[in-house]
Order: C-alpha cells, then sequence, then structure tokens
C-alpha cells in the first residue's frame, strides 16, 4: 500500500471515529450536546498530517452534527473542529511531548468553547449562552485529560510510530562531528600548503 493511500486510509479512520464518538456518545445540554469526539480530533493531530487532521475533524464532526439532528451546527462544527485539530497539530504532531499535549489540547478547547459559545450567542442570545458554559466545560474535562493519555500511550506502539513516519517521515538533521569537521579545516590548510 502506497504512503498517500495509507494517509486516506488513516484520515477517513479519525473521520470515523470522531463521527460514531461524537453523535453516538453524547449527552444533550442547553443547547446542543458534549460528547467524546474530541478526544479523537486530539488524537488524529498527532497521527495525521495537519492539512489531513484538519479534513477529517471538521468533515467528522459535521456529518455528526447531521446524524445527532443538530443540523444548525453543523457550518460552526466545520470551523470550529477543523481549527482544533490545526491547533493540536502546531503543538505536538512533531514531538510528542507532555508538556505540548497539554498545551494544545488546552488551547484548542479553550478555542472551541469560544467559537461555540460566540455562535450560540448570537443565535440564542448572550444570557442563554452564558448559562449554557458551565455544562460546556464538562467535553474539555473528559477530552484533554484522555487525549494526552490516549496519544502518549498509542505513540508507544512501533507499528503505529512506524506508520506515523512513513507518511509524513521527519527530515533528519545530520550531526555534524565537531573532530572530523575540525580534521576537515586542516586537510584544507594542509592542501593549501602544499600548492603553495
Amino acid at each position: 500500500m502506497n504512503k498517500h493511500l495509507k494517509t486516506m486510509s488513516l484520515t477517513a479512520l479519525f473521520a470515523a471515529l470522531i463521527l460514531v464518538s461524537t453523535a453516538y456518545a453524547k449527552i444533550p445540554i442547553g443547547f446542543g450536546y458534549v460528547h467524546v469526539g474530541d478526544i479523537f480530533v486530539m488524537t488524529g493531530a498527532f497521527f495525521l498530517p495537519p492539512v489531513y487532521a484538519v479534513l477529517s475533524a471538521a468533515i467528522g464532526s459535521m456529518l455528526a452534527d447531521l446524524i445527532a439532528g443538530y443540523v444548525i451546527y453543523m457550518p460552526v462544527t466545520f470551523l470550529v473542529k477543523g481549527l482544533m485539530a490545526f491547533i493540536c497539530s502546531l503543538s505536538f504532531y512533531k514531538k510528542c511531548k507532555l508538556v505540548r499535549l497539554v498545551a494544545g489540547t488546552v488551547a484548542a478547547s479553550v478555542v472551541m468553547l469560544a467559537g461555540y459559545f460566540v455562535f450560540e450567542g448570537f443565535y440564542y442570545g448572550w444570557a442563554g449562552a452564558i448559562g449554557n458554559i458551565p455544562l460546556s466545560l464538562i467535553q474539555p474535562a473528559v477530552s484533554v485529560p484522555c487525549a494526552v493519555l490516549l496519544t502518549l500511550a498509542l505513540s508507544r506502539i512501533p507499528y503505529l510510530a512506524e506508520l506515523k513516519e512513513e507518511i509524513a517521515p521527519r527530515k533528519k538533521a545530520h550531526a555534524v562531528d565537531p573532530d572530523s569537521e575540525e580534521n576537515a579545516r586542516k586537510d584544507a590548510g594542509g592542501d593549501a600548503d602544499a600548492s603553495d
């Protein structure tokens, strides 16, 4: 299987995981609903190249709104979830460190809360949007620690690490040995003296 096909397959897999975990593992609240789909939005941002992570998050989440009957949320979900995946990709796609994972998932969750708050403020009224905040906080309170732990665990599985490297290999900087560099200078100096 070539690299492009593997990338597309993994993108489709994460989009499906996001769709199912959003549409079917949910709790309706005042406006909209809380769900566990963000766990896979965030985890997908580690395994997929940024563009594909954004697509899987945006499309999977938007289709979940359609299936769950929250059609009015579809456009804002497409934008907000895509932005969440992009923020996570910037934070920890290249380096899976605990600090980066926590910072990226928290920042993405803040953006998500802000995006839906603005939408609900204009659509339902600001008093209702403010009243919906406490219930909306349930989602990141569950998603952030779960996504961090899941990403750390999956990143240590050799097959998945190799798959990620195959999809988007990192450029390895060649380490310069100081001794060899100095020897090269001496050799160059010796050649110059010999030419004199």
